[in-house]
């Protein structure tokens, strides 16, 4: 896919590690919100549990033993969960075990999301199928027989009648199925390998998280332009989840054991969730566009440990400015890019556990 190279809409994005702790998670792979308990949930694929973090970042325990636990979705005040090849069910408030349905012929349940009438639209990695479940009647049946391709994450769209799933693989597509007779179309064919998570945001947006990408890539709703890697730097971005009231992305990262959250569009809303940075500030680089170099500058409010990274439009890591620690104040680093071809760059600086990253361009 051809790489769309511009300078507008500089991204904002900032990655809190839940916790500061990366011993907390392990392989986490799916996060969903609870509204009304106002905390997210993440499923881990190796220990069975399902971990609560609250908007303070507290994260505790709320399922354990749920066996081989990945896609998640909430309906209707409950949990429901990809667990293998059986569809566990939680009530919200006190984690029971309301519901379990062992789907036959099923080989490795994955991706998960719910409609507005509690249908549940379930990807079947191996079998390469796709499921539907009702969550009132716990009926289940073969909704796509054969979608060719590996499913992975999966968004139900219902204003424009159709259910997005990504695709694991070299150059995955992103496939449609058309909600009024089942049809599968191939909405783009991308770049990206071993997608795992697709979701949209409040403007209509999608996004997909790329393993080989190490990090997230932005469509538009109808696939019309080249895809944007907008968040970089990831480690093995899992299923995805977007917040559309507070705007956040949230990556589970299964290569580090981590779940960052990162802003699309309004950073004003970060109060909301109480996930702010509040030790340090990030500037856009000078001059930018650039050719060959840029300086990159921060202001510390006080002494903390620095890492300042670059990372091209593919999320590879181009070069390391920064990694020590470094005393409260105004700093600035040049950057020299006289090795690199023209492109879209992303600097990201880390301090303590905490990111924030913006675009720059390299005209040459």
């Amino acid at each position: 896919m051809k790489k769309l190279f511009f300078c507008s809409s500089l991204l904002f994005s900032l990655f809190f590690l839940a916790g500061n702790s990366f011993s907390q998670y392990t392989n986490p792979e799916s996060v969903v919100y609870d509204s009304t308990a106002k905390r997210y949930l993440i499923s881990n694929t190796s220990t069975g549990a399902i971990l609560q973090r609250s908007l303070t970042g507290t994260v505790s325990a709320f399922i354990t033993g749920a066996s081989s636990c990945r896609g998640m979705a909430v309906y209707n005040n409950k949990l429901y969960v990809a667990c293998g090849t059986i569809i566990r069910g939680y009530d919200l408030n006190d984690g029971s075990l309301i519901m379990t349905v062992s789907v036959s012929g099923s080989s490795f349940l994955n991706g998960m999301d719910v409609d507005a009438n509690g249908i549940l639209y379930i990807s079947d990695f191996t079998a390469r199928r796709i499921y539907k479940l009702n969550t009132n009647t716990q009926s289940y049946w073969i909704y796509i027989a054969s979608t060719t391709t590996q499913p992975n994450g999966i968004c139900v769209d219902a204003p424009r009648n159709r259910v997005l799933f990504c695709n694991w693989g070299g150059s995955a597509p992103i496939k449609s199925i058309n909600l009024s007779d089942s049809t599968v179309t191939t909405v783009a064919s991308t770049s990206y390998s071993n997608c795992d998570g697709i979701k949209m945001d409040k403007n209509n947006n999608v996004y997909v998280s790329t393993w080989g990408s190490a990090g997230v890539a932005k469509f538009d709703v109808n696939f019309a332009n080249p895809a944007v890697l907008v968040i970089t730097g990831l480690s093995n971005p899992a299923d995805i989840y977007i917040n559309k009231k507070s705007d956040t992305l949230a990556s589970p990262n299964a290569g580090n054991n981590t779940v960052t959250f990162h802003f699309l569009n309004n950073p004003t809303s970060v109060a909301n969730n109480n996930i702010t940075v509040k030790d340090f500030s990030l500037n856009q680089n000078y001059p930018n566009p650039f050719n060959p170099s840029t300086s990159i500058s921060f202001n510390l409010v006080k002494q903390g440990f620095v890492n300042l990274s670059v990372y091209n439009i593919n999320g590879k890591k181009v070069s390391e400015l920064l990694n020590e620690k470094m005393n409260a104040g105004f700093q600035s680093v040049s950057f020299n890019a006289i090795n690199l071809s023209s492109g879209v760059y992303t600097y990201q600086l880390n301090v303590d556990g905490v990111s924030v990253s913006k675009n720059m361009v390299l005209i040459k």
